[in-house]
């Protein structure tokens, strides 16, 4: 009788398996035992269950007829099991969340498990969750429930943990031993250059040293031929020097004799009188060749000192002796000359401070090509003559100033504080002291004058030479307070004033002109 039972069970299992193994592969699938399982149980198990209820009883993933029957059993135990988890799960769900904390999961594992928690896999299970951190579910955490560990497997682990542990202590030996050759490269490497920068730095040290000793030995040649230089030029004076005595000498040495051979002719015989007279042609060459000689050699001494007064005499003495300029040194010396006179000539023009005189003097300067030679007379002659046409132009604007707009100033009973500073400024440099300008109305009074002592009158004839430094400087504190624009706002007649006393206080500065005098402000 139980053989028949046990053919009818293999029968009903074989009927089974054919009944959902439908593409005659001998072989069910996960999904294909899914749909038999839940057939035979209400809601049967989750795919995740079916897969390791397949990998726990068979030996592919795929179940064979012969492992049907511990298929079946191993699931209707995850089946039945799952029934209670789900039970204690809800037990430990307090929220309702349908969720349950990390520790909690743990716990229950643990319980379920039993001494045969496997920490490992407890560990495997939090670290392949998309969201390690986030509280769990039941659908989650039911495979790992229902996986029971047998003696086995977790002394497979305890091996696999052993043999974990042996190779964590290799490579935390190897990377000791890593670090310690890590070290000793960086050691010997920081040596190595600290070598190289030190032999860079002695290469460094010995190449400026070089450079300096090349430097030194280049400063000592230069000077060297500036001193031969200089000696050959002194040597040269003094020869030259020397050569225009000489000449200068041997000149007046025939022209003595000529004076005796003349006296001498008046009482000889005719004889006599043609020797003398052939005497006196010979020492007329002699004495004109000496004073030719002389002419020469003071021009060429003349070049070398760059005296304008002798080289005007030299010029003058070469031109009237009519020499021929073989060595161009007249030619020279006139270049000379007109260089000398066009700087002195810029510089009287400067001193004048006189447009018309210092625009023909720059003129002269550019005309005979003499702008590179004195670039920084020039400069500054420009930048004087730029200040010169200002202040011309800031008189001629005082000059057509409407009296309407003089009479605005005055007509003020209780002026801005700007107003008042720029009149006193003005009258400051007019001569008059600070104390007398504190009154408005002697200010007003002072506005009011007309003739020769007018307001505009006395500001066209004002010179910056007459001002002295204190007055120049009180005023200048006056008018720093305040910008053009300021003053321009408040009042049109005051802005032309403050413009006018401005420049004049520039004019001043730039001639660095210090007043002696020290009057009282």
């Amino acid at each position: 009788m139980g053989e028949i039972t046990v053919v009818d069970d293999k029968q009903i299992l074989q009927n089974v398996f054919y009944q959902y193994e439908t593409e005659c592969k001998g072989e069910l699938t996960p999904i294909q035992v899914q749909t038999l399982h839940s057939d035979m149980r209400i809601g049967g198990l989750s795919f995740e269950q079916v897969t390791a209820a397949i990998q726990y009883t068979c030996v592919e993933h795929v179940c064979t007829m012969s492992e049907l029957k511990d298929l079946l059993q191993e699931m209707d135990r995850r089946y039945f099991l799952l029934q209670d988890l789900r039970w204690e799960f809800s037990v430990l769900d307090r929220e309702g969340k349908d969720t349950i904390t990390i520790e909690q999961a743990r716990w229950l594992t643990q319980a379920v498990h039993g001494k045969y928690f496997s920490r490992r896999k407890w560990d495997h299970f939090l670290k392949s969750r998309p969201v390690p951190e986030s509280r769990i579910g039941f659908a989650e955490i039911e495979v790992l429930l229902c996986e029971l560990p047998s003696r086995a497997s977790l002394e497979e682990e305890e091996r696999l943990q052993q043999q974990e542990e042996k190779e964590k202590l290799w490579r935390k030996i190897e990377f000791e031993e890593a670090l310690k050759q890590e070290r000793e490269n960086m050691k010997k490497e920081k040596e190595l250059e600290k070598k190289k920068k030190i032999k860079a730095k002695e290469d460094k040290e010995e190449e400026r040293r070089r450079e300096e000793e090349q430097r030194t030995r280049l400063e000592e040649e230069k000077l060297r031929i500036e001193q031969e230089k200089k000696k050959g030029e002194k040597e040269k004076d003094n020869n030259l020097d020397i050569l225009r005595e000489e000449a200068e000498k041997a000149e007046k040495e025939a022209s003595d004799r000529l004076q005796d051979v003349t006296r001498r002719k008046r009482g000889a015989s005719d004889k006599e009188r043609r020797e003398l007279e052939d005497e006196e042609k010979r020492l007329h060459k002699v004495a004109k060749e000496n004073k030719h000689k002389r002419i020469r050699i003071q021009l060429k001494v003349a070049i070398k000192s760059q005296e304008k007064f002798q080289l005007e005499y030299s010029i003058k003495e070469f031109q009237k002796a009519e020499l021929s300029d073989d060595d161009m040194d007249l030619e020279k010396a006139v270049q000379l000359l007109r260089k000398i006179s066009a700087k002195d000539g810029l510089h009287q023009a400067m001193n004048k401070r006189e447009i018309t005189e210092l625009e023909r003097a720059m003129a002269f300067v550019r005309e005979h090509g003499y702008h590179a030679d004195l670039e920084k007379e020039m400069a500054s002659a420009g930048h004087l003559l730029g200040r010169l046409k200002r202040l011309e132009r800031i008189r001629h604007e005082i000059l057509e100033l409407k009296q309407s707009t003089v009479a605005e100033i005055r007509s003020y009973t209780n002026p801005p504080p700007v107003v008042h500073s720029v009149m006193t400024a003005v009258f400051l440099l007019l001569g008059h002291k600070e104390k007398e300008t504190k009154d408005w109305k002697a200010v007003q009074a002072l506005v009011g004058k007309t003739g020769k002592e007018s307001l505009k009158r006395r500001c066209l004839e004002l010179k910056s030479d007459s001002l002295t430094d204190n007055i120049v400087q009180r005023a200048k504190a006056l008018l720093e307070k305040f910008a053009l624009d300021e003053v321009r706002d408040i009042s049109a007649g005051a802005a032309t004033f403050y413009v006018w006393a401005t420049a004049t206080i520039e004019d001043f500065l730039d001639r660095g002109d210090k007043g002696e005098s020290t009057p009282e402000v």
